[in-house]
């Protein structure tokens, strides 16, 4: 009887053990898959959160939470200590804590991580670099208000810029709490067409238009003291314009101290008032001190401002082509000193009927390095090209 009670005590005592062990094997798995969970759904909040504020203009900095689309409603905040009741409208909120917050607002949850300084600032340097050289549309908030711009992401100095083309207008800084992209059309000729404002492609011609066709006009430049330039222009022959162009203006957007110079020009043609087709007529001034006039220029078969052929056996409109070259020398005063690189554009502006825009305008970009012309390198980005590899 006693080796028997004893040989029992043992069984019990295996069993027990036996038990207490799958149940430390339950524990732990049930611990890890909690913990799997916690995880999961912590990443998950983090993503909704992220996207959450990417789509809704939203952009986080640590503890500190902006709204680039006006103001959002921040109904409360999930902390390790619970939830906080906080309801308050503003475009510019702080977490008060160094442990992450989960704040839950009209436009979605935001999780703000003071241990992540950089969750969703797209216009940071670091990110911005993801677009260089890309044809975007961004909201931007400016000293005006808050606009949506488009145009090339551009580097000036350690800072980040929009520039765009006719219309002429340069956005910058970009900084994390003053824009976000909303569209990216690449880079190159696509994204230039794209977004628009894109000189003819290919660069140098030659091109076909819905109102220019031949080469691009060829530049010379010479430097004539610190502050001025000598500009040779030719408009080759054989270049066409669906109808008789009325005048140029050139621009100059540096790119030494990102900004637009206001020169002066002069020369041959140089024009202080341009055409006024809307009632009473009265001529309009022109868009700025470096606006030439090309009304001058004759062509076969032009009348008025048209080119209009008839024989016995045809009639009808056709483009105005040069007979032969167009130079204009000018003398242009940045009124600053010449910028080391600066882009020279050109707006070639063609006739208005009642005061409405007929045929649209034609514009040309030039990289000035020095006093080499060269063509935008946002045409063609400054990359190695891709290969297309196929098989055979």
């Amino acid at each position: 009887m006693g080796g028997r009670g004893s040989l029992s005590t043992i069984v019990a005592g295996v069993l027990v053990l036996m038990a207490l062990i799958i149940g430390v094997l339950i524990g732990a798995t049930a611990l890890s898959m909690v913990t799997t969970l916690g995880s999961i759904t912590a990443n998950h909040v983090r993503e909704v959160g992220v996207e959450s504020a990417m789509y809704s203009g939203l952009v986080t900095q640590g503890n500190e939470l902006i709204s680039t689309r006006g103001p959002i409603t921040i109904i409360g905040a999930v902390t390790p200590k619970g939830f906080t009741w906080i309801n308050k409208t503003t475009q510019y909120y702080v977490a008060n804590t160094t442990e992450p917050e989960l704040l839950l607002t009209s436009v979605g949850p935001v999780l703000l991580d003071p241990t992540q300084t950089n969750t969703n600032n797209w216009a940071t340097p670091a990110t911005l670099s993801n677009y260089l050289w890309h044809w975007v549309v961004a909201v931007v908030t400016t000293k005006q208000g808050q606009n949506t711009y488009s145009g090339l992401v551009e580097p000036y100095g350690s800072s980040y810029y929009i520039v765009h083309i006719n219309p002429n207008y340069l956005v910058g800084p970009l900084t994390g709490t003053n824009a976000y992209v909303t569209k990216d059309y690449g880079v190159g000729v696509y994204g230039c067409n794209a977004v628009g404002g894109c000189p003819p492609t290919p660069p140098g011609g030659p091109v076909a238009t819905n109102n220019y066709a031949g080469y691009w006009p060829q530049v010379s430049v010479t430097k004539i003291n610190s502050t001025a330039v000598e500009l040779t222009i030719t408009f080759l022959n054989g270049t066409s314009f669906i109808r008789t162009p009325w005048y140029f203006t050139l621009y100059v957007l540096s790119q030494d101290n990102p900004t637009w110079l206001n020169p002066t020009c002069s020369g041959q043609h140089l024009t202080t008032q341009i055409p006024n087709t809307a009632p009473p007529y009265n001529p309009l001034p022109a868009p700025n001190n470096c606006t030439f006039d090309m009304r001058w220029i004759r062509y076969p078969w032009q009348q008025g401002d048209e080119c209009y052929i008839k024989t016995s056996w045809t009639a009808g409109y056709i483009w105005c082509t040069l007979p032969n070259n167009v130079t204009y020398n000018i003398t242009m005063n940045m009124n600053a000193p010449v910028p080391s690189n600066y882009y020279l554009i050109m707006i070639i502006q063609y006739p208005t009927y009642f005061g409405m825009v007929a045929y649209g305008d034609t514009a040309f970009a030039w990289n000035i390095t020095g006093t080499s012309p060269n063509y935008p390198t946002w045409l063609y980005p400054p990359s190695p090209p891709a290969n297309v590899l196929t098989p055979g």
